[in-house]
């Protein structure tokens, strides 16, 4: 990756792990903290920094701790997080022989749920996913770290306007399929979910937007039992792209 004026810098041993495994950033050095044990995970992050050349500094062990308690005496400066387009990621299914398989975020603005969202896109091989740029979270340190490093892994595209995107990605005969638990919305179980793609999750506590609604093919919901009639945004969208994955044979 070419130099970026950008640094950030990622903390905790498995994100920065998958950053360095990922090779998708451009890294300036590896911090460890001063009196870290060498050995396991630590030794695994040192070999990789060590293969791409990475310089080591050590560091006060305080210093990594004011950034976040979750640095684990670890952390990665780096450059600016790699978006990509949404032709990129259609590209890569087309490569892969795949039906396209996309998660939308309808201005997510919880760094952990968009977190825990990526680490299970990334766990079922979506193929990227698709945040808008205004009014709602980008890749930063602490959704890295949420996502355990699976952010690094990822292709994601920020896009200027997220409804004319759906409608771009329905031109390429994407089915985009919303989330949403309102009385209309078909039960998940009872959609096909083995067609081209896009699972179109809402924000936390709105939901899906009106003009992104109007774009969904289908819009579907989790049957829930108990006296609380809605999950968080992270679970329920893992719950779809599990059951997506699972219509797929587990085969994408």
């Amino acid at each position: 990756m070419a130099d970026s004026p950008v640094k950030e810098l990622l903390y905790g041993r498995q994100p920065v792990r998958e950053c360095l495994r990922a090779r998708r950033r451009h890294i300036h050095s590896l911090l460890l903290a001063e009196g870290v044990r060498e050995t396991g995970i630590v030794a695994e992050i040192i070999a990789l920094a060590g293969q791409l050349g990475i310089p080591v500094v050590r560091t006060p062990r305080a210093y990594l701790e004011k950034v976040s308690e979750a640095a684990q005496g670890v952390g990665l400066e780096v450059g600016a997080y790699p978006y990509v387009s949404v032709g990129e990621i259609l590209r890569l299914a087309r490569a892969r022989s795949e039906q396209p398989f996309l998660l939308a975020l309808d201005h997510l603005q919880d760094p952990h749920n968009f977190g825990a969202l990526l680490r299970s896109a990334e766990a079922v091989g979506v193929h990227g996913v698709v945040i808008p740029e205004r009014r709602a979270v980008g890749v930063t340190p602490a959704v890295v770290s949420a996502s355990a490093g699976a952010s690094e892994h990822v292709r994601i595209a920020r896009v200027t306007n997220l409804v004319r995107t759906l409608m771009d990605l329905k031109a390429e005969n994407v089915w985009i399929v919303g989330l949403d638990n309102t009385p209309d919305s078909l039960p998940y179980y009872e959609v096909d979910l083995d067609r081209s793609l896009a699972l179109l999750v809402g924000a936390e506590g709105i939901g899906i937007t009106h003009l992104a609604r109007r774009t969904c093919d289908l819009v579907i919901r989790l049957p829930m039992r108990g006296r609380v009639q809605s999950l968080n945004a992270s679970v329920a969208g893992g719950i779809v792209l599990y059951a997506a994955w699972a219509a797929r044979g587990f085969s994408q």
